[in-house]
Parts: C-alpha cells; structure tokens; sequence
C-alpha cells in the first residue's frame, strides 16, 4: 500500500473536507475521493462517512487514524535514518576523557547528540590524564576532554573551553585547614604535600611543581602520585595533603575537604582538544552539541548563585 493514501488519509481526516484536503494537496477533489475509495477497498473497511454536510470517520476510521499516523511516522524516522546512514556510513568517534573533569557535561552531550545524529557510532575510553594527549597524538582518539596545563597540544590541536576550574588542597577532614574558606601555598608549607608525578601528569605536573618551587618546599615533604584517585585515599588515611583539581571531588570520600588555593593564578580550564589533520566530520557536529550543553550549564550555574 502506497504510504501517500495513508498521508492523504490523515490529512482528511484532519480537515473533514475534500475540497479543503485537495487543496492543501495540491491535487483535485475528485483524485482524492478515487484515492480515499482505493484505501477502503484495499483494507476492506469503511473509514469515512460522507454527506452534504462534510464527511465523518466512522469508529473503525478513528481506530485506522491511530494506527496510519504510527505507521506515517515510523517510516518518517526510518527513511531519515536510512538516509543519514548513506551520508555517515561506518561513520564513528573515539572519545577520550576525564572520568570527574567531563562526567556531567559528557553524559548530557551524548544524550542530546544521538539524538541528532543517532548513525554515528560513539566509542567511549576513560584515561589517566597524562595518557590523553598521547593518545590522540597516536591517532587511538578523535576528540580528549581534558585539562588545559599542556599549552604545546595548541601547536598540533585545536581546542574548546568546556569550563574553568581550580586547584585545591585535598585535605583530611580532621585537619585544621579543613576548616578555612581558601588557602595560601605559604600556609602549607608545614604539611606533607602530594604532588603528581612529572613522568604520568607531565604539563599538570610542571604546573604544581612551579607553584611551590618558590616555597622552597623541602624534598621529604614532597611525595609523588601515579594515581590521581590513590592520592585522594592517601588524604583520607591521613597521609598528607594533595594538590587536585576542584572537579575531583565527586571521585573523594565524605570524610575529605576540597580547599580552594587562594589566588586567580591556580585556575585553569577543562577543554575538548582534537587534532587539526583529523577530517573526521563527526568532530564538528560534537563540538556543536557541547558548546550548546556547556552553555547550558553555565546558564544552570549562574541561576544557582542568585
């Protein structure tokens, strides 16, 4: 059964009127009367009865008008995917990303891109910060959401800021800084300080190393992780005070405080980064979705201080 009698269905259905429906598509009243009959004849039922006055759908013709709009619509939706497909076909984006840096901004800007692009295959890979940009130098990514301490990656990458975020102390709960607002690199300069490895965190690494070189910090307070989330149950266990990004908060126990480090020059930004030699279409279209997601957010965030 042409899917254009069900369409013509519908829309006399919605109108009750042939002259009214032929009209609006675009062919005589008497075609659309031939069309209608050849519909009824070919189910066997009469869907419409007709009158001086216009025409009614009869119950079963109202049952049909249910069932036609279903059918109408999900051939719509998979002639739309089949044609999306001939354009993206095998089409697909490898995503690395920062499991506490991207969560909430990833998951809503997946969402929202498959609806749109439902053809294109997304492939999802977790990284430790330092194995990111390797990666996509590797060509193993298409597209890293990370943090923004490597300044070469703009050499070789194109970026864009999701948002800004900042260092903090990762302190136990029990201890007396847990209890301020901000803190000074000065003033901790009498604790422990767990600081990320130059070989794993590489630019995160030459970043802290930079802000307590001028603390004259002695080597045997300096301990290095390999492990951003090990360094967190090393707080918690009492072993010393890390040096975090904020975002990190959502991976810590309850029983460990985030203390902002006072000063604008301990921010930085997360950022999604790909390469300027990858063609890959896909990447466009989902820096189009997050740019739009992040700007939500935003809007989300500022309603918030108010």
């Amino acid at each position: 059964m042409p899917i254009s009698l069900l369409r013509e269905f519908i829309v006399l259905s919605k109108n009750l009127n042939f002259s009214i429906t032929a009209q609006q598509l675009y062919i005589t009243q008497s075609v659309l009367s031939k069309h209608i009959a050849l519909l009824e004849k070919k189910i066997g039922l009469t869907l419409l009865i007709r009158n001086h006055h216009g025409v009614e759908l009869t119950a079963i013709g109202k049952l049909f008008l249910v069932e036609a709009t279903a059918i109408v619509n999900r051939y719509d939706e998979g002639m739309k995917k089949v044609k999306m497909a001939v354009y993206g076909i095998k089409m697909e984006l490898k995503i690395g990303y920062l499991y506490a840096q991207s969560r909430d901004i990833l998951a809503a800007s997946i969402r929202l891109f498959k609806k749109h692009y439902p053809y294109i295959e997304l492939k999802l890979i977790s990284c430790e910060y330092g194995k990111l940009a390797q990666k996509l130098k590797n060509n193993d990514l298409d597209l890293i959401m990370t943090v923004d301490f490597d300044k070469d990656i703009l050499s070789w990458c194109d970026t864009c800021k999701l948002y800004e975020d900042i260092l903090c102390a990762a302190v136990d709960i029990n201890n007396p800084l847990a209890k301020l607002e901000n803190v000074t690199i000065h003033e901790l300069n009498s604790e422990r300080i767990l600081m990320p490895s130059n070989d794993n965190f590489n630019g995160y690494a030459t970043f802290v190393n930079e802000m307590f070189n001028s603390e004259k910090l002695s080597q045997d307070r300096k301990i290095r992780y390999k492990c951003i989330n090990s360094s967190l149950l090393m707080v918690e266990a009492g072993y010393g005070i890390a040096i975090v990004p904020r975002k990190l908060k959502a991976n810590a126990s309850e029983k460990v405080c985030f203390i902002p480090l006072k000063g604008g020059q301990y921010s930085f930004d997360v950022i999604a980064a790909w390469r300027k030699s990858n063609n890959n279409p896909a990447i466009k279209k989902f820096i189009q979705i997050l740019s739009q997601v992040k700007y939500d957010f935003s809007c989300n965030e500022r309603i918030k201080s108010f």
